[in-house]
């Protein structure tokens, strides 16, 4: 998939990207009293080109649990899927300042890019630090404001470790 495809993706409207996906309500487990047993109020979503799925009961609202889920998949699909055409040499990147986490539509695609020069540094983060022009301090400040993001990174660090050093 190239940047620009999985850019669309991230970007689009709900609407657009349940085109590609597999939608299935369901009943809830958690808070929500004897509500929790009569309704379909969660979500879960397949995003069928990648293979993501995802899954939200957090809210006794099916509707809210949808846009949860829509959210959850953006995440994954920027953390998990890396840009084919990505080279080093591309556009500028500005990892600073962060953008904040309630702004989705900014944070999602400028987490897919940061993942890919971190998947380009094999996940060191001196390397990325030095790409993306910050100290090695700034940047894992930045990846541990977010919680998932740190998740993620940290999950592929330890992967490349236990193959010897050797991406996926």
């Amino acid at each position: 998939m190239t940047a620009a495809e999985r850019h669309a993706m991230l970007t689009a409207e709900d609407d657009v990207l349940l085109r590609d996906c597999d939608l299935i309500m369901q009943k809830g487990t958690g808070n929500g009293g004897q509500k929790i047993n009569k309704t379909s109020s969660a979500v879960r979503l397949r995003h069928r080109p990648t293979g993501i799925a995802v899954s939200a009961n957090e809210e006794r609202s099916q509707f809210r649990n949808r846009h949860i889920a829509f959210r959850k998949l953006r995440y994954e699909i920027a953390l998990q899927i890396r840009a084919d055409d990505f080279s080093l040499s591309g556009e500028a990147f500005e990892c600073l300042p962060a953008p904040s986490p309630s702004n989705h539509a900014r944070l999602i695609p400028w987490a897919a890019a940061l993942f890919d020069r971190l998947a380009a540094s094999d996940f060191d983060l001196v390397k990325t630090a030095e790409l993306c022009g910050v100290s090695t301090s700034q940047l894992e400040h930045v990846l541990r404001k977010f919680p998932q993001l740190w998740r993620s990174f940290s999950e592929a660090r330890n992967r490349i470790k236990q193959n010897g050093g050797v991406p996926d």
